[in-house]
């Protein structure tokens, strides 16, 4: 989705460069993997980039956690005591900007791209080369991530924050790169604190990785509070 397209969530002047800043560092990085530059191009973009980061350093340091309370659909959420309203449903959503995974002002994301689809959280991503582990497949730590994160945004549809407790991965087959993916999870069951959730992970309709994962429920009030 190009960085203009993103929904803004955030209600901070600097977000729509961030997106834009982070969508072009993120395609400058991927080249960098794909591609065999010449060493004056290499060049460049070190000392550009030292330069570029020096400057940045220098400018008030940002706490996610105060973002987060500040974000008026969270504070609204917690307040009722469910999330359930971050996640209306079809709806993509980028309530957390900076996530390492999905977050679209965050050169580092992957990409994923997360929904709601009924009582179901739905992922969508092509995995690109900078993320690669052996030829043609995606690294099997990134696959994880995809799948945490993926769980990250179920909690919300079923209207509870929570932490990973335990994540169980199995690859069943190879995640190939530069295709789009759908990754798909869903509840289980409850047990008191305990969120017992599940997910797989298809390209082209077949299944390259199912997972299973225990979430430690947080009370809201707590955090919000806090």
């Amino acid at each position: 989705m190009p960085a203009s397209s993103y929904p803004i969530t955030d209600d901070h002047a600097d977000l729509p460069s961030r997106i834009a800043a982070a969508a072009a560092l993120s395609r400058l990085s991927h080249a960098l993997v794909r591609h065999r530059a010449d060493p004056s191009v290499l060049d460049r973009i070190a000392e550009a980039a030292e330069r570029l980061a020096g400057d940045i350093e220098q400018e008030p340091r940002r706490e996610r956690r105060m973002e987060l309370l500040m974000h008026p659909g969270f504070d609204e959420a917690a307040a009722k005591g469910s999330l359930r309203a971050l996640m209306a449903d079809g709806a993509f959503v980028d309530a957390f900007e900076d996530s390492p995974v999905s977050g679209s002002a965050n050169p580092l994301s992957m990409g994923l791209r997360v929904g709601r689809d009924g009582d179901e959280a739905v992922g969508r991503i092509t995995i690109q080369h900078g993320w690669q582990g052996a030829p043609g497949r995606a690294h099997g730590g990134v696959v994880a991530a995809v799948v945490d994160e993926v769980y990250g945004a179920l909690l919300p549809i079923i209207g509870s924050m929570a932490f990973t407790g335990e994540l169980t991965v199995r690859y069943v087959g190879p995640c190939p790169i530069d295709v789009p993916l759908e990754f798909r999870a869903r509840l289980v069951e409850r047990s008191g604190r305990k969120i017992h959730v599940a997910c797989e992970g298809r390209s082209g309709g077949e299944v390259f990785v199912v997972s299973t994962a225990v979430f430690i429920e947080v009370d809201l009030s707590v955090l919000r509070g806090g």
